[in-house]
């Protein structure tokens, strides 16, 4: 869906290829998400937004309702090899920290979502966690290194609880595949701080250099500017609204990650 009043097109943005890294890198940041259910506001998306403010009233957590078995998954976008995951706990209240306990860190190749028996089934486990979490950040090795898509954090109690947190890092070691979609907003040109601005001959080569950059500095966005060739990279969350911050440029297009 395109944003109103802005004309777009969808740019397709493919990559399949073996990366080869030697140090670990987040590949959940920016990146879809769902959960069970959403409690006031609190989205999915809140939990790979890379804000680490451990205050739910701040606006920076997930959050689902009381249920038996709540859950949050985020899709990776492509197979990665998933090593650890670096699980940021809410810290304003001990006592509600503490009922982030009894969850499984597991992993699937396919959406689990549309499969049956969902949410009663069980991916790859990279991690089972009993105790209740303390009001801090945690560090979870998988036992193994297992390629996945889809992570889910899924949290089964003998009572309705809910679950919640305000940061989820999946550290990779190397993907196998990945696939990135940009749309692209015509006569359009973020209103925001740049990362870096270069210059590069055609539009594709602009969104290309994001796309080589999300590793190291999370780019999710490009504006292109048609009249000097100069490209300016973000890193925004393409799951927010940036309507405020889009302004009409004749000379200008703007590129987002939309998948």
């Amino acid at each position: 869906m395109c944003l109103a009043m802005y004309t777009c097109i969808v740019l397709c943005v493919v990559t399949a290829r073996v990366l080869i890294v030697v140090a670990l890198y987040n590949a959940a940041r920016f990146k879809p998400s769902n959960q069970s259910t959403t409690f006031e506001g609190y989205s999915a998306s809140r939990g790979v937004d890379g804000n680490y403010d451990g205050y739910i009233s701040h606006g920076y957590c997930q959050h689902t309702d009381l249920q038996y078995a709540p859950w949050w998954i985020v899709d990776l976008l492509g197979q990665f090899v998933v090593q650890k995951i670096l699980l940021t706990n809410r810290n304003d209240d001990s006592t509600a920290a503490r009922r982030l306990k009894n969850f499984t860190i597991d992993i699937f190749d396919e959406d689990p979502t549309r499969l049956a028996n969902f949410p009663n089934i069980t991916g790859n486990v990279c991690y089972y966690q009993a105790d209740p979490m303390e009001p801090t950040t945690s560090l979870f090795n998988c036992s193994a290194p297992i390629t996945g898509r889809y992570v889910r954090i899924v949290m089964r109690n003998n009572e309705k609880l809910a679950l919640h947190f305000c940061e989820t890092e999946v550290l990779v070691s190397s993907s196998v595949s990945e696939h990135i979609n940009f749309k692209r907003y015509l006569n359009t040109r973020l209103d925001d701080i740049y990362l870096v601005q270069l210059y590069f001959k055609e539009s594709f080569l602009c969104v290309l250099e994001c796309l080589l950059r999300r590793l190291s500095t999370y780019c999710t966005a490009v504006n292109w500017i048609t009249s000097t060739g100069s490209c300016q990279l973000f890193s925004v969350n393409p799951f927010l609204d940036l309507t405020a911050r889009l302004i009409s440029d004749q000379k200008s297009d703007f590129f987002i990650q939309s998948n």
